[in-house]
């Protein structure tokens, strides 16, 4: 099979994009506005500068104010200075992303194609040839808008028959996110193009110089973003058992030093003859157990309910707004699925032992929660094991 890649569809898709960029060019042109030289090779510099540098949030949404400085372009110069600005853009995020000569082509294409149909949009709505305010937003507004939406159409088509998956998926997968994004540009752009249109050459320079800045501040809060992002990734690793896939120690006494208080009731586990299984079978398949184990916890609560090895073959589960009557139910469930398990290759089945205790029926000191979940797993061991026991008073030793 052809690489999708390299497929006759997807290259004719852009030839045919490109044959329409053209065509529009030249059924269109009006000719480029060269006595307004100085508002070009702003406009210019602008677009060139925010396809340079485009912000990323979150690996899918990319932001760039380049659609703001459309706005004024379309609704203020020719349709053909549209179409060439656009184009500009398009080779220059091209070279920048070191792109290859296709997409290249069909980035100069598409953005032509849409700058011409926001222009005659703009120039069909406005009461003159150049819109004024405030007679003409809605010209400016909607010719904006037509250039974004043949934007987004194009650009997810062409991914659609790239990635050989429905045009509707790739419209999903754009979301509510990425048009968000470009309705907050474009009203940007609306601004622009007033200012533009109230004070000329000197407004549109004042307005570019604030543009830049803008872009710095949010390129600024797209870098904290993303440092916050990967700290919390660092601090959840930190927390997470590598083995089990669990929380570990590290995350319970952090649980054990704040002082919130919540209604919580906690399940003490412990493996039944964990070290006689390790000495006959190996420190392999001890590990296996601990993850089944832990797999077959998770599965017995709930999404919010907090899975900890406590350490070995030790695990605490910590069961928000519960009593301990409701946990032995969960103890119960837990040692009924562990018996299910196949385990002929072992000879004998995985079996544990369970404390419950409760907060705040039994104490509301957490420390004091842990030591007597504990000792009511050991009086489950002691009574016979592969079994759960509740904390009352009379089992502590105090």
């Amino acid at each position: 099979m052809a690489d999708v890649h390299h497929s006759k569809f997807y290259y004719g898709a852009i030839f045919f994009v490109a044959a329409a960029a053209l065509t529009a060019t030249v059924e269109f042109y009006d000719g480029i506005s060269w006595g307004g030289w100085h508002k070009l090779l702003v406009f210019a510099l602008l677009i060139s500068y925010f396809h340079t540098l485009p912000v990323e949030f979150g690996g899918r949404v990319s932001y760039s104010l380049g659609t703001a400085v459309m706005f004024p372009i379309l609704c203020l110069l020719s349709t053909t200075d549209a179409v060439l600005l656009s184009a500009i853009g398009g080779l220059v995020d091209g070279y920048v992303g070191k792109k290859p000569w296709e997409r290249i082509l069909f980035n100069v294409s598409q953005f032509a194609v849409s700058a011409t149909a926001g222009s005659l949009v703009c120039r069909r709505l406005a009461s003159g040839a150049v819109p004024v305010y405030p007679g003409d937003i809605q010209a400016i507004i909607l010719g904006g808008l037509t250039y974004i939406l043949v934007n987004i159409l194009l650009v997810t088509a062409i991914v659609a028959i790239w990635t050989k998956r429905s045009w509707r998926h790739q419209l999903a997968l754009f979301g509510w996110n990425g048009i968000l994004v470009s309705i907050g540009s474009g009203f940007i752009g609306l601004i622009f193009s007033l200012f533009v249109a109230s004070y000329g050459f000197p407004g549109q320079v004042l307005f570019a110089v604030l543009l830049v800045q803008l872009a710095a501040l949010i390129r600024i809060g797209a870098v904290a973003k993303g440092e916050r992002e990967i700290r919390r990734e660092l601090e959840h690793e930190l927390i997470i058992d590598e083995m089990t896939k669990v929380y570990n120690f590290r995350y319970l006494s952090g649980w054990l030093a704040s002082a919130a208080e919540e209604t919580v009731a906690a399940l003490f586990i412990d493996i039944d003859d964990f070290k006689l299984f390790n000495d006959r079978y190996g420190h392999q398949e001890g590990d296996r157990v601990l993850k089944i184990l832990a797999e077959t916890v998770k599965k017995c609560v709930r999404a919010d309910d907090r899975v900890i090895r406590y350490g070995g073959e030790e695990f605490v589960v910590l069961l928000a707004g519960m009593d301990s009557r409701c946990a032995e139910k969960v103890a119960q469930r837990i040692q009924d699925k562990l018996r299910k398990l196949p385990y002929a290759k072992w000879q004998q089945p995985i079996t544990v032992s369970i404390g419950i205790a409760s907060s705040p029926q039994d104490t509301k000191d957490k420390h004091q929660l842990m030591l007597i979940a504990d000792q009511a797993m050991y009086a489950a061991k002691k009574a016979g094991k592969d079994t759960c026991c509740i904390w009352t008073k009379q089992e502590n030793p105090a």
